[in-house]
């Protein structure tokens, strides 16, 4: 599904790219904004409605395209289709706003928590990108709220291109202390790829997605934060990570990832890693840890049956 991986280009940040590029998110930021207001008004929203919501949307430039795959390092791999990641990133995103937007939790305070990402063809470019998405759980034990989305992406050529589960949270409370331990058996890993965010990350990433969370973007707001700073954008992170995976030579057909811990900006020096082995339903484990072992992201993937 995925070509072979190509040399990496060189290094994409913020103050290399055209500032038209801009134009290409305006539904992106729009949707944001609108999200967030919505959050503030003083009704009660209702829960899960299961309604679906499907939209078309504009294909990405190819100009954004092969600026998006140069700060993933993917090089050349997309020219005649769309990252899929960049659809979890960008494409989903205003519709995943809607429908967060649709639980009784403020979207102001939502996280991201991880992506699920099924492919089952590539997105072809040129062609309206056509998305289809309900809210599947919108739900709290008293101290976090959880949020499900789910999207599925296609064009009129290719039906069903991909489909993407959309996990968020909501802190509502702090949990009590020993009450969240999880004690999991850690595979055996190798290093495949490193990876290091600078201190603008976020605001490129920004301008290549249109998310401009000021989390990420707007050290003066960062700072006042729980965070103390800014943070990655979980998809940026994700991306890295798929990149890293597919130049290694995966060919991914479904993955899954959780973020587990904010990742500050500028980040420490990163390891992408996979598991040596499969587990019983032929998954293999990946994370992104840095080199004093705190873990970032943390899931698993399942390798393509048959690639082309």
């Amino acid at each position: 599904m995925i070509a072979d991986a190509l040399p990496m280009s060189a290094p994409v940040t913020v103050s290399s790219l055209p500032l038209r590029m801009l134009g290409e998110h305006t539904g992106t930021i729009s949707a944001m904004l609108l999200g967030a207001a919505r959050s503030l008004l003083p009704f009660k929203r209702p829960g899960v409605t299961g309604e679906c919501i499907t939209q078309t949307v504009p294909a990405p430039s190819a100009e954004l395209r092969r600026a998006y795959a140069a700060w993933c390092g993917a090089g050349e791999r997309y020219a005649s289709s769309t990252p899929p990641h960049l659809v979890c990133a960008k494409i989903t995103l205003p519709l995943v706003s809607q429908l967060t937007a649709q639980s009784p939790y403020p979207l102001l305070s939502v996280l991201n928590q991880g992506v699920r990402l099924r492919l089952h063809q590539p997105l072809p470019v040129g062609e309206a990108i056509r998305l289809s998405g309900s809210l599947i759980d919108a739900s709290d034990d008293g101290y976090r709220a959880r949020i499900h989305s789910r999207v599925e992406v296609g064009t009129a050529s290719v039906p069903l291109a991909m489909t993407i589960d959309a996990m968020a949270a909501v802190m509502l409370k702090k949990r009590p202390d020993g009450e969240n331990s999880d004690a999991r058996v850690t595979p055996d890993f190798a290093t495949i790829a490193t990876w290091q965010a600078a201190a603008n990350e976020g605001q490129t990433f920004f301008w290549l997605t249109g998310d401009f969370n000021p989390i990420h973007t707007l050290p003066a707001f960062a700072r006042h934060t729980r965070f103390r700073g800014c943070i990655m954008h979980g998809y940026g992170a994700f991306a890295q990570v798929f990149e890293g995976l597919v130049n290694h030579g995966a060919r991914i057909a479904d993955i899954e990832v959780r973020f587990l811990r904010p990742l500050p900006l500028p980040s420490p020096p990163l390891l992408i890693q996979q598991a040596r082995t499969a587990d019983a339903q032929g998954r293999l484990a990946i994370r992104l840890i840095d080199t004093e072992g705190a873990v970032y992201q943390a899931g698993s993937f399942l390798p393509e049956e048959n690639p082309l």
